[in-house]
């Protein structure tokens, strides 16, 4: 069985921080516009362009890189820290610790302790404590462009200020939740995709044991059964050589009968472990099955053309499970509806009866090994169980519902054919 799907770094990464950097670019662009054009405050454009054309480039660059490389934790702690640098240049040329859009360094706090392990957070928060504190001291060690002309400064009028610091705010919490939502959405599509390998592996193991159960049971019953075979024989020539014995030679040729089954049931549980998957005709398929229940069950007319991926003898079996199940739970008159649904990748086997409706245990349980809502003797839990493992088998579904009422539908669905097959004679 493979290895389960994970959120791998580069997944989540790389399509994640290439769209964040573009938003960041076009919010930069977009801010520094507003400031200028709306409020009519000054800027050293060719700096705040620079750097922000310093992201662009980058992030084009980027797209040339093979997604294979941002498994590492490195490569994407580089990334984040040329951004913090980024971050820092924008702020120092542009009022320095005066800037009330300083807050954005959260945003890359938040990135970092979610995308990066323990050690390479505590590097970028570094950097970040660091960039921010280059602010208050860079105007004397590097002189900051257009320093004169700057309108973001201590010169800034209050009232501006503290605009500029809820119009901060708000942008960084949005950020932060806005990436913080898609994280959830990433982790629970995680845990769901876990927890269906978890059933899948748990389901491979019930019937793994279930497949040494059945070949041990095999082997070791062939020796009795051939014994009782042969002694309903002789059961069945001494009573018929003993007048008045004729229901006793009745119930020894039932006994015979029933070894015969037994025998063919045990024959069928060895030819499945070779029975592989195959192009089959739907048509056909329901044709076997139809013979195994006479005028008991009703199937669609379906057009010979069409096809499904599967094997053979555990599809027949697995469909004929269905339709006992509902020959079993039907209301009295009513007969058991076969028809089938197909779209360009799967067909669908629908096998409906009017009956009882689900209960809830049999809702929740349903594909259980061993679970079964029948009488004991009637039933050993192992057919739904079965039809599951063969939906697994060939990446298909089983599924199992009430319409609320006493219709109940069955649904086994499998992957389509394009060729045109024949089941095997």
């Amino acid at each position: 069985m493979s290895a389960p799907p994970s959120m791998e770094e580069h997944e989540f990464t790389l399509p994640w921080l290439l769209r964040l950097r573009w938003a960041s670019v076009a919010g930069q662009a977009a801010t520094v516009l507003w400031v200028v054009v709306v409020l009519g405050i000054p800027l050293p454009l060719g700096a705040v362009t620079a750097c922000i054309g310093f992201t662009a480039l980058t992030n084009l660059a980027l797209n040339w890189i093979p997604s294979g490389r941002w498994e590492s934790p490195r490569m994407l702690a580089g990334c984040m820290a040329l951004d913090a640098a980024q971050l820092t240049a924008i702020l120092h040329a542009t009022g320095g610790p005066h800037n009330p859009f300083s807050t954005f360094y959260l945003a890359h706090l938040a990135l970092a302790a979610v995308a990066l392990p323990p050690v390479w957070t505590a590097l970028i928060a570094g950097l970040c404590c660091a960039g921010f504190g280059l602010l208050f001291v860079g105007g004397t060690l590097i002189p900051r462009p257009g320093e004169a002309v700057c309108g973001v400064g201590p010169s800034l009028p209050l009232r501006i200020h503290l605009q500029g610091m809820l119009a901060a705010f708000v942008l960084t919490a949005l950020a932060i939740v806005f990436f913080a939502g898609r994280l959830q959405q990433a982790l629970r599509r995680r845990e769901q995709q876990l927890a269906e390998i978890r059933g899948g592996i748990a389901r491979h193991e019930r019937f793994v044991a279930l497949a040494t159960l059945a070949a041990g049971a095999a082997h070791e019953l062939g020796t009795p059964l051939a014994t009782i075979s042969i002694a309903a024989g002789e059961v069945e020539r001494s009573a018929r050589r003993i007048p008045g014995q004729e229901e006793l030679v009745d119930d020894a040729e039932l006994i015979r009968e029933e070894v015969a089954r037994c025998r063919s049931i045990l024959d069928r549980l060895e030819s499945h472990s070779g029975d592989s998957a195959r192009d089959l005709s739907v048509q056909q398929v329901l044709e076997q099955v139809r013979m195994r229940f006479s005028n008991q069950l009703i199937t669609q007319d379906t057009s010979e053309a069409l096809g499904v991926h599967g094997p053979p003898e555990a599809l027949v079996q697995a469909l004929s499970c269905l339709v006992k199940n509902g020959l079993d739970a039907r209301l009295d008159g009513t007969q058991v509806v076969c028809r089938v649904e197909a779209n360009d990748q799967s067909v669908q086997f629908l096998v409906e009866n009017l009956g009882s409706p689900l209960s809830d245990a049999a809702r929740t349980h349903a594909g259980e090994p061993f679970f079964t809502t029948k009488p004991p003797g009637q039933g050993t839990g192992l057919g739904l169980f079965l039809v599951r493992l063969l939906a697994d088998r060939v990446g298909g579904e089983f599924r199992i519902w009430s319409d609320g009422g006493n219709r109940t539908t069955a649904m086994l669905m499998l992957p389509r054919s394009k060729l045109k097959a024949a089941l095997p004679s």
